[in-house]
């Protein structure tokens, strides 16, 4: 077997040179999923904090790009006295990625996710960090458990991990129809609400693919976004992340290029009420984010989403993946849970010895992320 050399890519132009090996490795892993594309990543780097500083280790073989692991480094301060460098999975702030994963060579899976393991482990790259926060883990997956197996053969590195949970319907167990597939309270809302939408005029879903009308079409998902939650006495992601909206903008261009953006609209009268935004890939389609004029009416969203669930059958699509957070309004569109992880990961040092002690989670009050 031909020799395999670890190259650690700590800049942006470096970075740019994987382009065009990023995706055909992508495809043939067991990690495939549009938050791991290439167009999907480069996105996240155009519209993140311009002082992110990447970490991405690489396998090459005979000149061959054969493993991609994707960090950047986050600065953490536990208990205000104490400083870590934290290595986190690119694109897992501000823009809602989920199924994080190593991308390798299919034939050589766990031994070059292994591979990428020990390389972070090696004396000069492990005196650049101290800790990794690996979230949203798809662990049902094969791509997820050849993750964790390979960190399982990684000794040297400890390891906590807790259950998060996603929810998805498998479309095969939706009739054509779909509203015979949903229970009575949930049919009775969808039509009486399409009646009052047919009592107010005329009103329609339709799908963007106009890239001209793309800008203004987020825009307004935004704003209807924005007003559910303002309704609830809360914050919409896009007002809390403004790096969020300008990740959206940036990336949907790019998916409507590739064909993988549905962006649905729900117009009466000419005025849009309800969006929703979601991409296709994979057969599959994962609903990202959504919004509805509540004062309007109540119901329109169940509307544009049964509609879109149509849409995903027509398409013969297997999954309508819903993501992060099984709730029971997932449920009532027949989602079943899942259970991924998200882990946290140390080497032996000094200083890491709080969390084998310890049950510490970077996401609370006494060890937060620091401003890059």
């Amino acid at each position: 077997m031909q020799t395999i050399t670890p190259h650690i890519m700590t800049s942006w132009s470096e970075i740019e040179k994987l382009k065009e090996d990023w995706n055909p490795l992508l495809q043939q892993s067991d990690a495939d999923n549009i938050f791991l594309t290439w167009q999907w990543i480069e996105s996240w780097k155009k519209t993140c904090s311009p002082n992110t500083k990447p970490f991405f280790v690489v396998l090459k073989q005979a000149q061959q790009v054969v493993a991609i692991a994707p960090f950047y480094i986050q600065p953490y301060r536990l208990f205000k006295f104490f400083t870590y460098q934290v290595l986190r999975f690119a694109g897992d702030q501000g823009i809602g990625s989920e199924y994080s994963n190593f991308i390798v060579k299919q034939e050589q899976t766990i031994q070059l996710k292994a591979l990428l393991w020990s390389t972070l482990l090696t004396s000069v790259q492990a005196s650049q960090w101290d800790l990794i926060w690996y979230s949203n883990v798809a662990s049902w997956t094969k791509g997820g458990e050849t993750l964790l197996t390979s960190l399982q053969k990684t000794p040297q590195l400890n390891m906590k991990s807790r259950v998060v949970e996603f929810a998805n319907t498998e479309l095969k167990n939706v009739s054509e129809q779909v509203l015979p597939s949903l229970s009575k309270s949930l049919r009775t809302n969808i039509k009486q609400t399409q009646n009052y939408l047919s009592r107010q005029g005329d009103w329609q879903v339709s799908f963007c693919d106009d890239p001209s009308l793309l800008e203004k079409e987020l825009n307004r998902l935004f704003e209807l976004h924005n007003l559910r939650w303002q309704n609830a006495g809360l914050q919409g992601s896009f007002e809390r992340r403004p790096e969020m909206a300008a990740f959206y903008q940036d990336f949907a261009v790019k998916a409507l290029q590739q064909g993988w953006l549905r962006l649905a609209k729900l117009q009466c009268e000419g005025v849009t009420q309800a969006m929703q935004i979601g991409y296709v890939y994979q057969s599959q389609f994962f609903a990202l984010q959504e919004g509805f004029n509540a004062d309007f009416q109540n119901g329109i969203g169940q509307v544009l989403r049964y509609h879109v669930f149509q849409q995903c059958l027509k398409e013969q699509l297997s999954d309508y993946d819903f993501l992060g957070v099984y709730t029971n309004h997932k449920r009532r569109w027949l989602a079943q849970k899942r259970e991924g992880q998200n882990l946290l990961i140390w080497p032996n040092k000094i200083k890491n010895v709080l969390f084998k002690l310890m049950t510490i989670w970077p996401t609370g009050k006494y060890f937060k992320p620091q401003k890059i």
